[in-house]
């Protein structure tokens, strides 16, 4: 059976990405602060287990481009590549209701949660509303500022490709550098985000829109040196200027009533099992079809097990009763109602 439902679902008004000025800082990152991994590309029979490249060189039975690790190798790095896999506030609880604001006037309040801000705008959208856009159904046109957000934590992924000198040979190499799980890389300096279109549907129902927004950054590496690490054997040591863009992604929802054809799916009862099986009264259990069990099934003595019982098929009533019951079980009655909610009954 069709029936027109009503449901309310989160509706996207606005969808998009601002950027801002980059931010810059001088980084250090070491085995004290990232996981490393060395790779050679040049081929070279030679297997001696040595991981992170300290060792694998002089006298190890490879070709004559062996190089030793050590304080003396000379890296020329050719390419850095930055990806920021973690970009937020060090306080996200920080960002005050005044540091977001719509044609200049604050949001209602800004909640943190699951990695995301949210900005309320009951109060906002009663200052803001283009009479002309509700009239019509339309969503107000604003200017969102995100003012004054920062200082900043990161997560990073470094990866070097260049070449290593040492021991009179030299050898390609690729160098990733990851943050540690428990580490993140502070970028100081405070950032302002504007987007000038974002759309505010009017409030309906006592439901007003709700601002999401969350940050990135785009990352690179100016002036990298590589050096072995003097405090760690086997170690290396990438220094440089960090530079990333922040960025922040903005979404304005409404959860918006919507009308839908639905049809309604026959699910079985919960307890559709006594419909199945019944006891004998001996300890013994039975299969029924369409019958009752208990004192319902006891009081029938001339229904027998064999009967068909098909004109009462949408039942699970017992055979032989009354003729009023038996027209009730064979009558089915539904009924819808399209509550505001979005429930239906």
């Amino acid at each position: 059976m069709n029936n027109e439902s009503m449901v309310y679902l989160t509706k996207v008004f606005s969808d998009l990405q601002a950027k801002s000025c980059p931010l810059m800082t001088e980084i250090t990152a070491n085995a004290a602060n990232f996981n490393q991994q060395l790779t050679f590309f040049d081929d070279c029979d030679c297997n001696n287990g040595c991981g992170c490249g300290c060792g694998c060189g002089c006298g190890c039975g490879c070709n004559t481009n062996n190089i030793e690790i050590d304080e003396d190798a000379n890296f020329a790095i050719e390419t850095t590549e930055v990806i920021v896999s973690d970009f937020d506030l060090v306080c996200p609880q920080e960002l005050d209701a005044c540091n977001v604001t719509v044609d200049g006037m604050p949001v209602d309040e800004v909640d943190f949660f699951n990695e995301r801000y949210m900005a309320g705008t009951n109060d906002l959208m009663t200052r803001i509303s283009d009479c002309t856009c509700m009239e019509r159904g339309l969503p107000t046109k604003g200017y969102l500022l995100i003012c004054n957000a920062g200082p900043w934590k990161a997560k990073l992924t470094i990866a070097v490709t260049g070449t290593v000198f040492g021991c009179g040979g030299s050898r390609r190499f690729k160098l990733c550098m990851t943050t540690k799980n428990e580490v993140y890389v502070n970028i100081p300096g405070t950032s302002t985000f504007a987007a000038s279109s974002i759309c505010l549907p009017c409030t309906t129902g006592g439901i007003a829109p709700v601002i999401n927004f969350s940050f990135g950054a785009e990352g690179s590496l100016l002036n990298p040196c590589l050096t072995t690490d003097p405090c760690g054997q086997c170690n290396l040591m990438l220094t440089g200027c960090l530079v990333v863009e922040p960025e922040v992604d903005v979404q304005v929802t409404r959860q918006t009533l919507f009308r839908t054809s639905a049809e309604t799916v026959n699910v079985p009862c919960d307890d559709i099992a006594k419909c199945r099986t019944c006891g004998d009264g001996n300890g013994n259990t039975i299969a029924v079809t369409n019958k009752c069990c208990g004192a319902e099934r006891d009081q029938d003595n001339d229904c027998d097990h064999d009967h068909d019982c098909r004109h009462e098929e949408s039942s699970c009533g017992c055979c032989g009763g009354s003729s009023s019951s038996n027209q009730n079980r064979g009558r089915g009655i539904s009924c819808q109602f399209n509550g505001y909610n979005g429930c239906n009954f």
